[in-house]
C-alpha cells in the first residue's frame, strides 16, 4: 500500500506532508510517496526530527491511492484533511468582534 507522512505545522496547525526533499508542503500531490513500510518508517523518522525541531506535531502515515494521475487518501478523515477545512474560518459576525 502506498503511504505519505502527514502532520500539522506547529505555527498555524495547517495540515502538511513530507516531500521528497524533507520539506513540509501543504499539497498531497507534492508529498513523498512511500511504497513499503521500511520506506515509510524512514519518512516517519524524518518527521520525528521535525517534531524535535518544533516544526510539526503529531506525524503519522497516511494510506493513499493513485488513480488517473491523482492522489487521494484512503480514509475519509485523511481525505478531508487533504482537502482543507470544511468551513470558512473567521466569516461569522462573532469572529469579527
Amino acid at each position: 500500500m502506498l503511504q505519505v507522512v502527514s502532520a500539522n505545522r506547529l505555527t498555524d496547525g495547517t495540515v502538511v506532508y513530507l516531500d521528497p526533499h524533507g520539506n513540509w508542503v501543504e499539497r498531497l500531490e507534492t508529498a513523498a510517496v512511500f511504497s513499503n513500510d521500511a520506506e515509510c518508517g524512514a519518512g516517519l523518522e524524518k518527521a520525528r526530527a521535525a517534531v524535535a525541531g518544533n516544526l510539526v506535531v503529531d506525524p503519522f502515515a497516511v494510506a493513499i491511492v493513485e488513480e488517473a494521475g491523482e492522489r487521494r487518501a484512503v480514509s475519509l478523515r485523511d481525505a478531508i484533511r487533504a482537502l482543507g477545512p470544511t468551513i470558512q474560518f473567521g466569516t461569522s459576525s462573532a469572529a469579527r468582534r
